[in-house]
């Protein structure tokens, strides 16, 4: 039972808990999203995995409130334990990336098994510290209900409360702590919460202090071990980047990130996702966002030069350009080079200054720099484009499947001007041959007019696409784009289907189209990452 001022105490208590609760979350996510990747499939089971540890953690903390024991001190320990456990995450965050590169080598044929390998991958990070959280709200109950008639009221105002903080506290980590502290300094700042407000309770509980000082020692000392062990450069996202790139990239090519041949040159976390940039002896950078190789001026060349030359070299006089994504701003400055008025949208405003600080000099001076969602942007913005060339991240990314869907094609075909032309870059070496048939068909059921083009060097696809008849046959266009790239290297790419053959998959009706209603390549990408060999998809 509690006192109106012990109430206050606790009612302040529970309030931190709830900050701090939400800021684990937040942390967590972010963290463990370098190491499984942002797919549905990841989030559903970061996710699952911190519900659960409530859930299992309610139901313990319900049968030790009915007891005859000390709720403060319980409380108390429950927040210490919290604090303890979150520092500790940070060692066991770092060890991640090995255990799960194991775990895939074993698992990827398995996606469902592996996915179950992910969760209890995620439970080794939270399953304590959440268990914790879960038994607070029925010991709070417990501790501040005088009567049976306060039942509604307590409660009520103890929720109240928790959740206030837990709305301040998702705010605080995602919106400053990351962006200043990143996800050592948040998660030191938000286990330190839980500690002070534990040890408050355990000394209202008339608790031994000097108890507990030995164990609050051992995991701060493991966590300047970490802070320590980090500077020598070995970094999370490298592991994630090789099983992203299987089918694209040697694993030594990107597991070797740290290589004396590749030197980090930028590194900056943002609430949009942390960015690193690497720069080879020979100049070329390497572009990493949330974990995941993004741009790359070395195997994409070919790639991100076209995605500039194909869609210009289709429109008989192109003059204004929008690029969405930035990557490693090859495509901006190849269109900036053709003397076209570019504007660009990216989403994360650290590709931008990571660019701009290290990337080719002045590249986007002259550029209208739009740091937005391109789908929001192409939504709100009645600006028209001669060109719109889309290369986003992977379609497996939550935040990004939007950008691969009819709808948003409909949203993107009304910022055309008349004879306009949309161009799409499609990850050639992540898909099935039945999902690169469903793309097609979702693409030309907006743009019927549409040429489909394969780069050799990066197994990627280029669709080019009009509402109007692309008037310029596809040898011409070709001679158009030898041209604009002058006398650097040649450019290997061929055509794979003309228009008239696009429109014949658009018409097979057993093919199903890409919506945001059914967003099937979502979770085809997030499938196929893990599978990594498609043939054995294809072969099923």
């Amino acid at each position: 039972m509690a006192g109106r001022r012990m109430t206050i105490i606790i009612m302040g208590g529970f309030f931190l808990s709830g900050l701090a609760a939400l800021m684990y979350e937040v942390i967590w996510t972010r963290a463990l999203a370098l190491v499984l990747g942002n797919t549905v499939y990841a989030m559903s089971v970061i996710l699952s995995t911190f519900m659960g540890g409530l859930a299992i953690g309610s139901l313990a903390g319900g049968r030790l409130s009915d007891g005859k024991y000390d709720h403060l001190r319980l409380l108390g320990i429950c927040e210490l334990v919290i604090g303890l456990f979150g520092v500790i995450t940070i060692p066991i965050i770092y060890l991640l990336p090995q255990v799960y590169l194991a775990m895939y080598r074993v698992m990827h044929l398995s996606p469902k098994l592996f996915m179950l390998s992910q969760m209890l991958l995620c439970g080794g990070v939270m399953l304590v510290p959440t268990i914790m959280m879960g038994m607070t709200f029925p010991l709070v109950t417990k501790i501040v209900t005088d009567t049976l008639a306060e039942v509604g009221k307590k409660v009520g105002w103890a929720y109240f409360w928790n959740t206030i903080g837990a709305v301040i506290g998702s705010l605080l980590s995602g919106f400053a702590l990351i962006p200043l502290l990143g996800i050592k300094g948040a998660t030191l700042v938000t286990a330190g919460i839980n500690i002070v407000v534990g040890l408050i309770l355990i000394g209202f509980s008339r608790g031994s202090l000097s108890r507990i000082a030995g164990i609050i020692a051992i995991p701060l000392v493991l966590g300047t071990y970490w802070n320590a062990s980090a500077s020598q450069g070995t970094h999370l996202v490298n592991y994630y980047s090789a099983y992203r790139n299987l089918n694209k990239l040697p694993y030594a090519a990107i597991a070797g990130l740290e290589r004396r041949d590749h030197n980090l040159v930028f590194s900056g976390e943002y609430p949009e996702g942390d960015v690193k940039v690497f720069r080879q002896d020979d100049g070329t950078l390497l572009l990493q966002v949330g974990g995941k190789l993004e741009g790359t001026s070395m195997v994409d060349m070919d790639n991100t030069l076209l995605l500039t030359y194909l869609p210009l070299a289709s429109h008989p006089a192109p003059d204004d350009v929008l690029v969405i994504g930035l990557g490693a701003g090859v495509t901006v400055g190849a269109a900036k080079d053709q003397k076209k008025r570019v504007d660009l949208v990216e989403i994360n405003p650290g590709v931008v200054k990571a660019i701009e600080s290290v990337g080719r000099p002045g590249l986007l001076d002259g550029v209208g720099v739009i740091k937005d969602d391109a789908r929001n942007y192409l939504f709100y913005n009645e600006k028209k484009y001669d060109v719109i060339s889309s290369e986003p991240s992977y379609p497996s990314e939550s935040a990004v499947a939007g950008l691969f869907t009819r709808e948003y094609y409909k949203i993107a075909a009304q910022r055309l001007k008349p004879q306009g032309v949309y161009c799409q870059w499609l990850p050639y070496y992540m898909l099935s041959n039945d999902e690169i048939t469903m793309m097609l068909k979702t693409f030309v059921s907006v743009f019927p007019h549409s040429y489909l083009w394969k780069v050799t060097s990066s197994m990627d696809l280029i669709l080019v696409g009009s509402l109007d008849p692309i008037t310029i046959p596809a040898e011409k266009i070709m001679a158009r784009v030898a041209a604009m790239n002058g006398a650097n290297r040649p450019l290997v790419y061929t055509l794979s289907r003309n228009p008239e053959q696009l429109r014949e998959i658009a018409r097979r009706p057993e093919v199903p189209i890409n919506t945001d209603d059914r967003p099937l390549l979502e979770f085809a990408t997030a499938d196929n990452f893990v599978l990594g060999d498609l043939s054995i998809k294809d072969s099923r």
